[in-house]
């Protein structure tokens, strides 16, 4: 069996494979809240919330948060995206309990002083500026506020500076209080641990957290975005952009199609795009692309940063890279080794147990029902050149492409027939 599970008495989910050829286990509390469940004028509270739960709870200051688990040899940590957060903590075996004692306090427990608060709303503030002042990561902010424009999925996880600014204490409370409930959290577990101890040290620690009576809900993507070009001029050495459009969601069968094609397209350095920006014309030094899924919609992205002088030329290299995937399809060749980089890729994750803990939290969480590896890689193996081929059709279109571009752009109109891909 690849996994097991069961649910605690309120409602939490817990997930776990035991690794017993692995000296650590690996701990992680899921809960369905991100970004996109926010109203604007709060953007960003669930990234905030995530940076104050380490600050000290009833039981622990912020120091010894730290000790409980780097005392010991552990690592920890938290992220947030646009559908869920998440805190992890990697541990020796002999140390299992303390992950539950650990997060389940960071959970429940948040003093959320207004000193600490303070506090990291300018920390919050000064890394939302540091990624404005780094154009290859901010291109992608950018990139994604057209593409979703007026809607959650369009503004940045962290929030944006006005937002950030308004949050008050008791916004933190109430959001904490609606949202990081039984229904909304899952608890994934991989590594060397005995089974007992996991069910045990579950009910213990998680079996208090109360139950609202319903899921957290987001607001459907369904509007497109009618701009579909957006230029910053910055002088820069570089000129930074990101290419792509909308996809399908994380549901959707047609998924799979959708990550060959992208392998193919410019997914690893033997992708058609590596091969004809930077091998043949030497035009960047990286370029790439990638596919996101959310619950509803999806997206995928090309990106790269090419000399100011060069960015006409690099685009339209790339358009005609998708008319040519589009119009004239794609070698059976080349969707075999797609198919074997992507299943080899998929399956090296399981090699390492926070990696193998983020699948199953993320899946349980999102999806109820984990997809199993086996299940996975037959989908992967059961696409087609006529799969493919069918996605290529459906996405790399002219209405279904925007352009976002960092750097000393003069003429948006040279940019603008870019768009003109078919």
């Amino acid at each position: 069996m690849e996994w097991k599970e069961f649910t605690l008495d309120n409602g939490i989910g817990v997930i776990y494979k035991n690794l017993k050829e692995f000296y650590s286990v690996c701990v992680g509390v899921w809960v369905r809240i991100g970004s996109r469940f926010e109203d604007e004028k709060i953007s960003g509270i669930s990234h905030f919330i995530e940076h104050l739960l380490f600050k000290g709870t009833k039981k622990r200051t912020y120091r010894e948060i730290k000790e409980s688990v780097e005392g010991v040899g552990g690592s920890f940590n938290g992220f947030t995206s646009e559908e869920v957060t998440c805190y992890w903590i990697k541990i020796l075996k002999d140390y299992f309990e303390i992950p539950f004692d650990v997060l389940s306090d960071m959970v429940q427990n948040p003093l959320f002083k207004e000193n600490d608060i303070e506090r990291e709303r300018m920390v919050i503030i000064e890394e939302i500026n540091m990624y404005r002042d780094l154009p290859s990561r901010y291109v992608h902010e950018l990139f994604d506020e057209i593409v979703f424009h007026g809607h959650p999925l369009g503004r940045p996880i962290s929030g944006r500076i006005e937002s950030v600014k308004n949050i008050k204490r008791e916004d933190l409370l109430d959001f904490l209080q609606k949202n990081y409930t039984a229904e909304n959290i899952v608890l994934s577990i991989c590594g060397n641990f005995e089974e007992d101890d996991l069910k045990r040290y579950s009910e213990k620690y998680f079996g208090s957290i109360r139950k609202s009576g319903k899921e957290n809900e987001f607001i459907e993507f369904k509007n497109r975005s009618e701009k579909r070009l957006k230029v910053l001029y910055k002088e820069t050495e570089q000129c930074h952009f990101c290419l792509g459009g909308l996809t399908f969601s994380r549901f959707d069968k047609r998924k799979y199609a959708l990550q060959v094609l992208n392998i193919i397209l410019g997914g690893n350095m033997s992708s058609r795009l590596f091969n004809e920006v930077r091998e043949k014309r030497g035009l960047a030094y990286d370029i790439k692309s990638y596919v996101k899924f959310y619950q509803d919609t999806g997206n995928f992205v090309i990106s790269a940063g090419v000399a100011p002088s060069k960015i006409t030329e690099a685009l339209k290299v790339i358009k005609n890279e998708l008319i040519k995937i589009r119009e004239k399809g794609v070698k059976k060749k080349e969707i075999e080794m797609a198919k074997k980089f992507l299943i080899s890729q998929f399956l090296m994750v399981f090699e390492d147990n926070l990696e193998y803990m983020m699948y199953l939290g993320e899946e349980k969480l999102l999806k109820k029902k984990p997809s199993s590896i086996k299940e996975t890689v037959e989908s992967i193996k059961k696409v087609n050149k006529d799969d493919v081929e069918n996605v290529a059709r459906d996405i790399l279109n002219n209405e279904n492409l925007y352009i976002c571009l960092i750097g000393p752009v003069k003429k948006e109109e040279d940019i603008e027939e870019i768009l003109e891909i078919s």
